[in-house]
């Protein structure tokens, strides 16, 4: 059929005579005709390269501009504008060589803004927890609070850097001098619709906002960061440039993926990850390995991201893990191999900034995520002696602290502690932080906005960021996550 693959949304059914039906001769001459015109084919074929064909059929999909979605319906792909299309990029967009329109000056004046923005917003960030803090939840939060640090799910850096191969084109590929140097500036008709499933950030900028990665990859780490990276500039020059409002129909999404900076897993102790992945908490394990992801990470983002690093206080590697057997352990032995963990990592000049969830993970043992939280007790002295040690870092404590007033005791306690994470607290009872910014930033109080005053004022505005989730995509299949962002809204209140 003519159409293709987008006819089975139509129900075509293309009318083909079975060969069984033709006499044996006309077989016979059929199927040698076949053979002698694939025989033909792969003789005239010059330079015939397999990985150039695997490649094309890879690209398939990103070159398909109607697919057919599982209800029968059928849902249209839009490309960039010509504006941030590389196939008009020699008077817009720069070649994939030619970063240097971001000179050095440049790139250490992005650093330092978003340094800053991550200091002043660190003292309540929301933690990563995986189908969770997806962009809808993480909305909900920004509408309660301004100055919360908020933090994706773990990304695996290995499909942010599969979906990149996917939207390069097998030219590209070929002609880079590695798959480093490759660049989604110079995609032909680049649709970042996949891409942004996994580092998409909404309608609106997120404000000051961490990207959490998840590999044990530095190549598949650097692309990941390099994928961020690009985006910025896709997103600059819509900025710089425009778009006009033909155009804007045309574009479902504008790209959003403006992070304060990176952060690297280093604390999950999933089995799917700390296990299989061998990566997460495992990587405490490797702190060598850790500073050279780190690095691969700083250079991927062209030195223009903070990169930081969360972790645990140490996991069970060396002796069998139960309670009475760990209680009798040195503590002391414990934070020393934390504290070499941190020096290490923070040796290679890139990390500064550690979240540190102040409980073991046991590795050793099937334990779920769930027994990790509950089972090893809390530490908290570890890191807050390692705030207290390393002034020229910033700690944030993480793990156990659920309420907008355990917050305040932490940071109250230990002023050394730049910030403290809170991950389940928020989940259970998002409006219970409606103050927090008033309540931990005492001396802004003049520059806050007044917030929400009540939870329908929230639940009106989340509203319109529902319209607008639908429009860009189906419907049927996105309710459901933005749903269960605000099934805790009204946490507490009668019916």
């Amino acid at each position: 059929c003519q159409w293709g693959e987008s006819c089975r949304a139509y129900n075509c059914q293309p009318t083909v005579v079975p060969l069984s039906y033709a006499p044996a001769f006309r077989r016979t001459i059929l199927r040698g005709t076949l053979c002698i015109i694939s025989v033909s084919l792969l003789v005239a074929m010059p330079r015939f390269n397999s990985a150039a064909f695997t490649g094309s059929i890879r690209h398939s999909r990103a070159r398909r501009k109607v697919v057919c979605n599982r209800a029968g319906s059928l849902r249209k792909f839009h490309p960039l504008p010509p504006l941030l299309s590389t196939n008009a990029a020699t008077k817009t967009v720069s070649t994939a060589t030619d970063n240097s329109h971001i000179n050095n000056d440049s790139k250490d004046l992005l650093l330092k803004q978003r340094t800053e923005i991550l200091r002043a917003n660190s003292k309540l960030s929301l933690a990563p927890m995986m189908e969770y803090t997806d962009r809808h939840f993480r909305h909900l939060v920004r509408l309660l609070s301004d100055k919360t640090l908020l933090c994706t799910e773990m990304v695996a850096a290995n499909a942010i850097a599969h979906e990149r191969n996917n939207a390069l084109s097998p030219a590209q590929i070929l002609d880079a001098d590695s798959n480093r140097s490759a660049s989604l500036l110079n995609c032909e008709n680049f649709d970042p619709s996949y891409l942004l499933r996994f580092l998409g950030q909404g309608h609106n900028p997120e404000g000051a906002s961490v990207l959490q990665l998840g590999g044990s990859d530095p190549d598949q780490l650097f692309l990941a960061a390099r994928t961020v990276y690009e985006f910025n500039q896709l997103h600059q020059k819509q900025k710089q440039f425009g778009i006009n409002q033909s155009q804007q129909q045309e574009v479902q999404s504008t790209i959003f993926c403006d992070y304060s900076s990176i952060n690297l897993n280093c604390g999950c102790p999933s089995p799917k990850v700390a296990g299989k992945g061998c990566f997460g908490a495992a990587l405490m394990q490797e702190p060598d390995l850790v500073r050279q992801l780190t690095t691969s990470m700083h250079e991927g983002a062209e030195g223009t991201m903070p990169i930081t690093v969360k972790c645990r206080i140490g996991t069970d590697e060396g002796y069998t893990f139960t309670k009475n057997e760990y209680l009798s352990r040195g503590e002391e032995e414990e934070y020393q191999k934390l504290k070499q963990f941190v020096e290490i990592v923070a040796s290679g000049g890139v990390v500064t900034d550690f979240q540190i969830h102040a409980r073991i993970a046991v590795l050793n043992k099937n334990y779920s995520p769930s027994d990790n939280r509950k089972v090893p007790p809390l530490r908290y002295h570890h890191v807050r002696r390692l705030a207290r040690e390393f002034p020229e870092l910033n700690i944030s404590l993480n793990g156990g602290v659920e309420t907008l007033a355990g917050v305040k005791r932490e940071l109250d306690e230990c002023e050394e502690l730049d910030g403290v994470m809170v991950g389940r607290g928020f989940v259970s009872n998002p409006w219970a932080f409606v103050m927090a910014d008033h309540v931990l930033y005492p001396e802004d109080v003049c520059d806050l906005s007044p917030g929400p005053q009540n939870r329908m004022e929230v639940l009106e505005a989340y509203g319109k960021h529902a319209d607008y989730e639908e429009v860009r995509g189906d419907p049927t299949k996105i309710r459901r996550f933005m749903t269960k962002a605000i099934s805790h809204l009204f946490a507490g209140e009668p019916n």
